[in-house]
């Protein structure tokens, strides 16, 4: 059976790593807009492999490592992301929240995890467009993220999953303010995940 300390220990990583994707998002934006010149290529997609080799993720480039100091609530949290010159934001993080991975809890969210998950966005100041349960270990959620300013909005499309005790959050957004997220190329991204074990 699990424990209140457990499950508050879960929700805080899911939480940590929505508001982890939030704060990466922003500052890309702000790095897109001070870097024009950069161009990258957006027609073929690069297969990236884990550094753990558990799982495999097509982007429409090569990743690049997000450099954080800060750990996450259980262990250290990795984060990789790519900016395109059309104005897209793709990531990947990824942190083990601790126990047996073949467990049921491991691989399958608790009954509020949609709740918790909004609720979080909300108190960042974003706003929730939907957020639901695709599987028993997938949630989605779909938001409008303040700009630093809090004049204008980027569109953000989260995908959580919950895996062999480690939670992978993919997301998918518009660096262009007031724009709307590409959901078919997102949809691209979300399902070329392959988990290897």
């Amino acid at each position: 059976m699990k424990s209140g300390a457990y499950l508050a220990s879960k929700t805080t990583l899911i939480l940590f790593h929505i508001f982890l994707i939030a704060v990466a998002l922003d500052l890309r934006t702000t790095a897109q807009q001070q870097r024009s010149s950069t161009k990258r290529p957006t027609s073929a997609w690069y297969i990236f492999t884990g550094p753990d080799g558990d799982f495999s993720l097509a982007f429409p480039a090569k990743p690049l490592p997000f450099e954080s100091e800060a750990d996450g609530p259980v262990t250290m949290m990795r984060h990789y992301h790519l900016s395109t010159i059309d104005g897209k934001y793709f990531s990947v993080n990824f942190q083990d929240t601790g126990g047996d991975p073949t467990s049921r809890d491991a691989n399958k969210f608790d009954a509020k995890a949609e709740v918790l998950i909004s609720f979080a966005a909300r108190e960042r100041g974003e706003r929730v467009i939907q957020v639901h349960r695709l599987a028993k270990d997938i949630v989605e959620m779909e938001v409008w993220q303040p700009t630093k300013d809090h004049k204008e909005w980027l569109n953000r499309l989260d995908y959580t999953i919950l895996h062999r005790a480690r939670v992978y959050t993919l997301g998918c957004g518009s660096l262009i303010n007031n724009k709307r997220i590409d959901k078919p190329t997102c949809r691209k991204f979300f399902n070329s995940i392959r988990f290897t074990r």
